[in-house]
């Protein structure tokens, strides 16, 4: 009896359903691979980014230093409780009032900033000093967007604020409000301040950081450790 057989080129030409299913275990596997690593990747990207402003930060305000032969802060501005000045997002001032001065803002009618740089009093010569992409929201946002906010605010690529210290007392030491009591500072660079029981502090005029990709940080632990690991800081 005849029988009707398929070519064989034909029965070639098909995937089975084994062979099916082993391609799609292929191409998961390869996806948990590449995934964290590509994650990783954008991390530090925005983590390089970071740098790079704060870098830009720090030569603004001592631009404006070498200029004006003071720090950029309102008249009478709070200081932490090392002598200091910080500022930032949960600090005795947000950093854009810092902003508003460098930025060459005339606060006269900003709702939030009066007061701080009105007629450019804090900046008579008009100088930009820090020029930084807008975001066009809220700093209410969460997690903030990129770049400078409504509000003035200049968040990190993660929507951290930055946060930024500068040595208003004059002793040669910038401590930061919130490194100036942590443990472990010289992991970090940071030195104990001569005049006894005013913490650690870097030597030099303007501290600058952020609480990097997960957003927090902790006083109660050490520079390096737990969630403070991940902190990105700028001062040499």
């Amino acid at each position: 009896m005849k029988q009707n057989r398929i070519p064989r080129q034909n029965r070639a030409a098909g995937f089975t359903l084994v062979e099916m299913l082993v391609v799609i275990a292929i191409i998961a596997i390869l996806a948990s691979i590449l995934i964290p690593v590509i994650a990783r990747s954008k991390t530090k990207a925005k983590a390089a980014t970071a740098r790079v402003q704060m870098a830009e930060i720090d030569l603004a305000i001592k631009s404006y230093k070498s200029d004006y032969e003071r720090y950029p802060m309102p008249m009478g501005q709070a200081v932490n409780s090392f002598g200091d000045v910080t500022f930032g997002d949960g600090f005795k001032a947000h950093n854009n009032v810092l902003m508003a001065i460098l930025f060459s803002e005339d606060t006269s009618s900003h709702p939030l900033l009066k007061g701080v740089n009105d007629g450019n009093r804090r900046n008579p010569k008009k100088n930009k000093y820090l020029d930084a992409k807008e975001s066009g929201e809220s700093s209410s946002v969460t997690p903030a967007l990129p770049g400078v906010s409504r509000e003035m605010r200049y968040h990190d690529p993660f929507g951290n604020d930055y946060i930024v210290s500068m040595d208003k007392n004059g002793d040669g030491y910038c401590v930061d409000a919130f490194y100036g009591g942590l443990p472990n500072g010289a992991l970090v660079g940071l030195k104990s301040v001569p005049k006894p029981g005013v913490g650690q502090g870097y030597k030099g005029g303007v501290m600058i950081w952020t609480n990097g990709p997960d957003m927090d940080r902790n006083d109660k632990q050490g520079v390096n450790d737990g969630v403070n690991a991940d902190n990105i800081v700028n001062w040499n």
